[in-house]
């Protein structure tokens, strides 16, 4: 698998697991297994709050948010670009819009991603940052 191929992984996990976020939120999804697989082991997010949460702190609020949500939720992901690449690790910087109850909202993310046969796309997740636009 070359970069780029690592990049189209990366994209493909990015669209896969908020798909799975809007299934599971509206309490529609029922499997989450490969949403947990797609978390590397020190994986670490840091919200658009500027709060930092490790994997399981992560997994767990995920799990705890099945149904919390309307069926009028929807997740779009736009503007996937490369930003950074070496050898087996790919940075992603993408935007995510959110529509819930009316009210919209928007976060840029950027995505540390290295490759993993065993993860669900491919790409597993290793860092996540994200900042308010809107």
């Amino acid at each position: 698998m070359s970069a780029g191929d690592l990049f189209e992984s990366a994209r493909e996990e990015v669209l896969r697991l908020h798909a799975f976020f809007v299934a599971w939120f509206r309490g529609d999804a029922a499997e989450f297994a490969d949403c947990e697989r797609a978390f590397a082991l020190d994986f670490r997010m840091v919200t658009p709050d500027g709060a930092a949460h490790e994997r399981e702190s992560v997994v767990k609020r995920l799990r705890a948010a099945r149904g919390s949500v309307g069926a009028d939720f929807t997740i779009e992901i736009a503007e996937p670009r490369l930003v950074w690449r070496v050898g087996d690790a790919v940075l992603l910087e993408y935007v995510e819009r959110q529509q819930r109850d009316e009210k919209a909202s928007a976060r840029r993310a950027t995505g540390l991603f290295t490759r993993a046969e065993a993860a669900p796309a491919g790409a597993l997740w290793r860092h996540l940052q994200e900042t308010w636009i809107g």
